[in-house]
């Protein structure tokens, strides 16, 4: 796998390379440059987002709906896989519709479905039409990050297709200060056994970050285990005050044993295999005080081989290889500009079927400070795909503040769109049939909140109402064909955080209300974290998640919460000692029913209560 790794990269390099002639070379060479290099490192800028403006943005000044989730304080209420920690964002619901832990899981923002989220690991797009987020989500876990940050709403011309629910970014930690360690192992229920092994720092002008891990799980049904390797990398080094160059590289390799869900008796079982890096290089210079800049190449590919005993064998190769030019202008302080061009080259393979797609694209966003009070933002995006044309695409956003009251209210309307998939669009593998006149769905959508501070942050309260309308709408299977009319999703966002006792109680809250969505989503979803430090040596708390009734086939699942508890008791400066108690209650839920006439018991059940012990190593 190591080797794949490295010969991807090296392949990501020569075909990212490929659109730029020559001479566009030399220039982009004395033009690599940023602050841009925030997108790698945000744990120092705990009140700004990059995912906004595509820049390094102060939250008051942003006009969008934006979350932001530390990842350390995730790990401090025992979350440790990426589809648990999007649960506890407003506007998202996280669901598995395929099974337990390190099954293929699915995410739903502002009422959309997976496949209308747009999501980026340290810059490079994972996501498209023709590579679904579904095994990603599943098998990776928080190993190595620093942050998530999720941008709701349409925002195809800051990011291009797909971007219609809205864009979710994951940003690795930078090294620094003294070289450390952290070696965990934490084992309990259901046969799971889970560990981690990180080491991180800065050597003079090399800064590094690496992580280890391993996962594994026999679940809470027979014939469903599940284990995983995972890795993550990423270098930094200075070559000089205004140049430094740049490496990350994150990926898994699991294997998870599916029970085939038309049996309700779960005798017969898939394998399912998936191998997903993602490496990307960047240089970055800071060419004055008005200009930065930043090139990225990168690449993605996920294998994923399915052995069922019913259907027999499947194998899909996804990969996309991408070179972005980024830039930022800032031209005085109520002024800032960025652009860049894009380039990504997308290629598809299942049974027989191959095929390939070319993007070009060039973005242009500007951020106008009015007053102190008053913020406007607005863009626009260009792309062309060799596979079915060109989109254009527009957003404008605001954002004033009340000093005085502590409020600020913002406003965002901007366009989205999600092109067909190749098998859509030439037909192949699967029994799908081609349709070359399909177009594809476009989308406007707006929101309009306020984000309240109460107390001198103290307490945070944000609100949004939301509306998308989405049309040309591509459904049919064997032969897939845009719909006529309209397709809504509508609903109100909410989240608060506090703190008391000196800031040694912290709790924070989201809800999510859908008058309108896709797919039966649940009309009300919510989350509650809390968290203590009891004393000085000891830490505890709370996690709940609810989800509303909601469809899966047209079959009804029902409501439930669960509840999850975890500790963390410091023995000393070096060895801390963790517990953790999922599903509390022992709640009784399904992540998805098929059942019909031919299988009226078709229901695959959550995991019962479970409970875990381990023990963290820190130097």
């Amino acid at each position: 796998m190591t080797n794949k790794t490295f010969a991807l990269l090296e392949g990501a390099t020569k075909s990212a390379l490929s659109p730029f002639t020559t001479g566009s070379l030399a220039i982009l060479s004395l033009g690599l440059a940023s602050n841009l290099s925030a997108e790698q490192d945000l744990g120092s800028l705990p009140d700004t987002t990059v995912i906004a403006n595509r820049t390094a943005t102060s939250l008051d000044k942003v006009g969008s709906s934006v979350s932001i989730l530390d990842i350390e304080d995730l790990q401090k209420q025992g979350i440790l896989h990426l589809d648990e920690a999007l649960k506890h964002a407003p506007g998202v619901v996280s669901p598995s519709t395929s099974g337990q832990r390190g099954s293929s899981s699915n995410i739903f923002l502002r009422g959309t479905t997976t496949a209308y989220t747009h999501f980026r690991v340290d810059g490079i797009r994972v996501s498209d039409t023709n590579i679904q987020l579904g095994n990603f989500l599943g098998g990776n876990n928080l190993l190595g990050l620093s942050r998530i940050e999720i941008l709701r709403g349409p925002q195809s011309a800051l990011y291009g297709g797909d971007a219609i629910g809205g864009v979710i970014g994951l940003y690795s930690q930078k090294g620094s200060g003294e070289p450390s360690g952290r070696f965990s192992v934490q084992a309990g229920s259901f046969d799971t056994i889970n560990t981690s092994l990180s080491l991180q720092g800065q050597l003079d002008k090399l800064s590094y970050s690496l992580g280890l891990g391993y996962e594994t799980s026999d679940n809470d049904l027979p014939n469903n285990s599940y284990d995983t390797t995972s890795y993550t990398l990423r270098l930094d080094y200075e070559l000089s005050d205004a140049i430094s160059l740049g490496l990350t590289l994150r990926g898994f390799d699991s294997e998870y044993n599916r029970p085939i869900y038309n049996d309700p008796a779960f005798p017969l079982q898939a394998i399912d295999n998936t191998q997903s890096t993602l490496g990307s290089i960047f240089a970055e210079f800071k060419a004055n005080e008005i200009w930065t800049s930043k090139l990225t190449l990168g690449i993605y590919d996920e294998s994923y081989k399915s052995q069922d005993t019913i259907n027999g064998n499947s194998v899909t190769d996804a990969s996309k290889v991408v070179a972005y030019w980024d830039n930022t202008l800032s031209w005085n302080d109520s002024h800032t500009t960025t652009t860049g061009i894009v380039h990504e080259h997308t290629t598809y393979d299942a049974f027989l079927t191959s095929n390939y797609d070319d993007l070009y694209g060039i973005y242009l966003n500007h951020n106008w400070e009015v007053t102190n009070a008053l913020t406007l933002n607005g863009g626009l995006r260009w792309e062309d795909y060799d596979s079915y044309g060109n989109e254009t695409t527009w957003r404008l956003a605001s954002a004033y503040n009340i000093s005085d009251t502590n409020t600020k209210l913002r406003a965002s309307v901007g366009s989205g769109f999600r092109p067909p998939n190749f098998l859509q669009r030439y037909g192949g593998a699967f029994g799908y049939q081609p349709n070359p006149d399909i177009e594809a769905e476009q989308s406007i959508g707006w929101d309009v909140g306020v984000d309240q501070i109460f107390c001198d942050g103290q307490y945070k309260v944000s609100a949004t109402y939301f509306s998308n309308e989405i049309t040309d709408m591509i459904e049919g299977y064997p032969l897939a064909a845009n719909t006529a009319g309209t397709t809504d999703t509508e609903g109100v966002e909410f989240a608060a955080s506090a703190h008391w006792l000196e800031d040694r109680l912290h709790a924070t809250l989201s809800y999510t209300y859908l008058s309108e969505s896709i797919a039966g989503q649940p009309d009300h979803s919510a989350s509650l974290l809390l968290n203590a430090d009891i004393t000085e040596q000891l830490n505890a708390g709370i996690s709940i998640n609810y989800l509303d009734t909601r469809t899966f086939n047209n079959n009804k699942l029902d409501a439930y919460a669960t509840v999850d508890l975890n500790a963390r008791y410091k023995v000393n400066d070096s060895i801390s000692l963790t517990a953790r108690i999922a599903n509390l209650f022992d709640e009784d839920y399904e992540h998805y029913n098929f059942s019909n006439f031919m299988a009226p018991n078709s229901t695959f059940p959550g995991r019962g209560r479970g409970v875990f012990g381990g023990i963290t190593i820190e130097w």
